[in-house]
């Protein structure tokens, strides 16, 4: 009637066991050596009750307290880089005080990008104002065209009669007409450049560009808002994961003190520390051992649970339960030989028709090299009551499944997966998650994998289910109805600011093709006009002299 006490629960047995037997060797205990050749347990029960607390009393509590206090940031269990025990779901309440808020609000202080990006093309465009101001400068203004048309004019009023004259009049003519022609040009591929210039302003101005910012604008205007969409994997982990996920960590603590107690590969010749002896001022020395039986050793033991045939299903209590434990020994390179073990059972009440968990853990060189497998067949989830709804939202109420479990350690690399399958699932849903009970509602069969990996120091945990597929397109219709518009009058009111000074951009850039084209487009008239005129002068002595009726020459 061995009954070891729950520290978390003083008035429950973390395990009980009826009847121990041991076949002690007799030999080591004079060499301090505990070797057990066999050993049996019977009657093995997890989580039984007591008649009276198994608490300590406080002042053996301090003691032990101050005892465990060094070994504290030891055995605390390890930190996974991906934390799904900690997975938890988003408060929507914070929704609703948004939707309380007017856009005009929310956008109050907020910086655009569209904004900036519009101020910053007014300025593009002023700065492109000037520099055509300054390069219009450099060409042939409207002074100077309107001099040459005066001289034009002044050529033809004093046109020669003479033909002798006739040749250094077109030389006039003709230098005029080369000037006039040059300025046309240096105008001409000035308008081509200025319009370059404009099909780039008015490209980033675009319709296209300008939604495209705007969509930036709304995506970081509610991301600022920190409403924090649970994705489906999320879902999932409140549901499942979260559980299994505590379970596989402080499984692998319960493994690295244990690994503290079996070191790997520490050889035959290794140096013993020196044991200080309290009452001498002298030390025992302690040889290296080579061969010979361990401290600790039990070479076999057999173990069984208690039969209870009527407990309910969601207590975790054994219909049956038996196996072996082979090679336990706190110096597996003396014993030279694994730790060999194979259990197998079901749970009472139908809890779970069959229970198979086994491993080897071979430590006798370093690295360690250890297999675990566990396997759950049908294990039967009827809860008449649900845990409590703030720390367990989301929870499986009935269910069957079926679980499978593999785990290898090599060294401190772990690798490994732990595989549920989920029949006729019942989901319970909490007040915190009341937002997503539709959701859950006559859900089908699914699967969730839990992928183990990393270190032991540092594991890693990754969670994938069949699930998430099923759930993703009803978490969007939710998020939907709870935003119910929020986003959408956002978007409106972002669309009526870049709106308004998009037109002022518009406007400026009108402004601008209007002044410059304009200006160009004058000149290049006036150009033309001379050079129009210019061309009607521009004739032979040979036509001069036909066209007056006088006799040629030749």
């Amino acid at each position: 009637d061995l009954q070891v006490t729950d520290p978390e629960h003083p008035m429950r047995n973390a395990v009980e066991s009826g009847d121990i037997f041991i076949n002690l060797a007799a030999a080591p205990l004079l060499k301090k050596k505990i070797v057990i050749e066999n050993m049996t347990v019977r009657n093995i029960a997890l989580n039984t009750p007591r008649k009276t607390s198994g608490a300590l009393p406080p002042r053996l509590n301090r003691i032990r307290n101050k005892v465990a206090a060094p070994e504290k940031e030891q055995d605390a269990p390890a930190s996974a880089t991906n934390r799904l025990e900690e997975c938890s779901l988003p408060d929507f309440s914070a929704v609703a005080d948004i939707r309380n808020r007017s856009p005009e609000d929310i956008l109050s202080g907020v910086k655009l990008k569209s904004s900036e990006f519009l101020s910053e093309y007014v300025n593009t465009v002023s700065a492109t104002r000037q520099s055509w101001e300054k390069r219009l400068e450099t060409l042939p203004t409207k002074e100077s065209l309107n001099a040459d048309l005066e001289s034009l004019k002044e050529l033809i009023n004093k046109k020669p009669e003479d033909v002798t004259e006739l040749p250094g009049y077109l030389e006039k003519i003709k230098v005029l007409k080369n000037r006039v022609q040059s300025s046309k040009q240096a105008l001409t591929a000035a308008g081509k450049d200025f319009q370059s210039d404009m099909n780039s302003l008015r490209e980033s101005l675009s319709s296209a560009n300008i939604e495209k910012l705007k969509s930036q604008d709304l995506s970081a205007v509610m991301k600022k808002l920190d409403i924090k969409i649970p994705s489906s994997e999320d879902l999932v982990c409140v549901l499942v994961g979260k559980d299994i996920s505590r379970k596989v960590m402080k499984a692998l603590s319960w493994y690295r003190k244990l690994n503290g107690l079996m070191p790997a590969g520490k050889g035959g010749d290794a140096a013993e520390k020196p044991r200080q002896v309290p009452r001498m001022k002298g030390v025992d020395v302690a040889f290296p051992v080579t061969h010979g039986y361990p401290d600790f050793l039990l070479e076999k033991a057999e173990l069984s649970a208690r039969a209870d045939l009527t407990t309910a299903s969601e207590t975790l209590t054994f219909k049956k339960l038996s196996g072996t434990l082979e090679g336990l020994t706190t110096q597996p390179y003396l014993y030279g030989k694994p730790v060999v073990f194979n259990i197998t059972g079901a749970l009472a009440g139908g809890g779970a028709r069959e229970l198979l968990f086994k491993g080897t853990m071979d430590h006798r060189t370093e690295p360690a090299d250890d297999t675990f497998t566990l396997s759950v067949k049908e294990i039967k989830i009827r809860r008449t009551e649900t845990d409590d709804p703030e720390t367990a939202p989301l929870q499986i109420a009935s269910a069957d499944i079926t679980m499978n479990s593999g785990l290898k350690m090599h060294g401190e690399s772990i690798e490994g997966s732990t595989v549920l399958t989920v029949l006729n699932p019942e989901v319970a849903v909490g007040s915190k998650a009341a937002a997503f009970e539709n959701l859950f509602k006559n859900t089908g069969p699914f699967d969730v994998i839990i992928s183990i990996g990393g270190t032991l120091e540092q594991p890693s945990l990754s969670l994938s289910s069949s699930l998430t597929k099923t759930l993703e397109s009803g978490l969007k219709t939710i998020v939907r109805e709870k935003l119910s518009g929020l986003e959408k009058n956002i978007k409106t009111s972002i669309a009526a600011r870049v709106d308004a000074e998009r037109d002022k951009a518009d406007s400026e850039t009108n402004s601008l093709e209007k002044s410059i084209n304009g200006i160009i487009a004058e000149r290049l008239e006036l150009a033309g006009r001379i050079l129009k005129e210019a061309s009607g002068q521009d004739t032979s002595p040979t036509d001069v002299l036909k066209k007056k009726g006088l006799p040629l020459p030749f």
